[in-house]
């Protein structure tokens, strides 16, 4: 692994790998960015190259993995490190407002429009056929992007990842991939955790038109009888069926199993990928798809956190408004 300095002025380009004590790179689902952190030597004494806000910095193995902007970086008068963070291109998607109105566009059509006026280049996007009529009005362009996608899930039950690479913006269906690495405490899983939570359980919905009026209900009544009745309302819109965004909600909102894991490193293992964990000792076994990680690099030992859940939830945003 190697990382390089290019200094946005000059435009010189120097490995720095050697002076990095440490370092991690991270992204979740939450986020179309991924980040990287590092911890360089630094003294005033020697002439060592030195990141500045605006400098760019790569890591790279046998491909560029990473290409993002310093900026922000932190130096105590008497420390003989330097804190550095650097962002990839897809933080200009959370840093950058949209207005736009979409008559009949596609989620495909929409986004390549909102990263074209950024110049943000995409990477792949796959081909839905789904027409949609939104507007956004000083809307973040992440949250645009995001929710045009859901608005695709909505209408055709897939799942969507969004992750910025050093290619570009990359929409991919999440599914379940054959070369899934398989974790187990005998061979590369160091150790696990798990989180069981039904705080945030969906287990009834009500459907309402839009003067308000009751038009009826769908639910899980098992889960009610385990934990009560958490119930969410929904507006039918004319000649629509709110049935899909009921069920849809209902299976999103079951209780959440989450598992963290601490791996050796493995550089397939990012967010929106499968994992098949068997872990003997909790009975921990199955299928979980990636919702954070964090690799991490230090003292010649690399190794990776990883957040996962056994349900397929991609991130989801409602931004902006229906086009009349």
């Amino acid at each position: 692994m190697n990382l390089y300095l290019t200094k946005h002025r000059s435009g010189v380009r120097q490995d720095i790998t050697n002076l990095a004590v440490s370092w991690t790179w991270s992204g979740d689902k939450a986020s179309l960015s991924r980040q990287l952190e590092m911890e360089l030597a630094f003294s005033e004494k020697d002439n060592l190259p030195v990141p500045e806000i605006g400098d760019l910095v790569t890591m790279e193995a046998t491909k560029p993995l990473f290409s993002g902007v310093v900026l922000r970086r932190t130096l105590g008068s008497e420390g003989h490190t330097l804190s550095v963070t650097c962002f990839d291109y897809g933080i200009y998607l959370q840093k950058n407002d949209c207005t736009a109105k979409f008559t009949g566009a596609t989620p495909e059509e929409i986004t390549r429009s909102l990263c074209g006026d950024k110049g943000i280049p995409v990477a792949a996007l796959p081909t839905t056929g789904i027409s949609l009529r939104r507007k956004f009005s000083s809307v973040k362009i992440n949250q645009a992007i995001t929710t045009v996608w859901s608005l695709a899930a909505e209408k055709n039950g897939k799942r969507y990842a969004i992750r910025y690479t050093p290619e570009g913006l990359l929409v991919k269906e999440r599914t379940v991939s054959a070369a899934s690495l398989v974790l187990k405490a005998a061979g590369n899983l160091m150790d696990a955790a798990t989180v069981e939570d039904a705080t945030s359980v969906i287990n009834s919905v009500a459907i309402y038109d839009k003067n308000g009026n009751f038009l009826r209900r769908l639910g899980d009544t098992a889960s009610q009888e385990l934990v009560g009745t958490m119930e969410t309302h929904i507006i039918q819109q004319d000649h629509s069926d709110a049935a899909d965004e009921a069920n849809r909600l209902l299976e999103d909102g079951t209780q959440q199993r989450t598992v963290t894991v601490r791996v050796l490193g493995d550089l397939s293992l990012i967010t929106g990928e499968t994992v098949v964990v068997r872990e003997s000792k909790t009975g921990l076994t199955g299928i979980f798809w990636i919702d954070a990680d964090v690799h991490t690099w230090n003292n010649h030992n690399y190794y990776a956190m990883l957040t996962l859940n056994c349900r397929n939830v991609a991130a989801t945003a409602s931004a902006g408004s229906e086009m009349e």
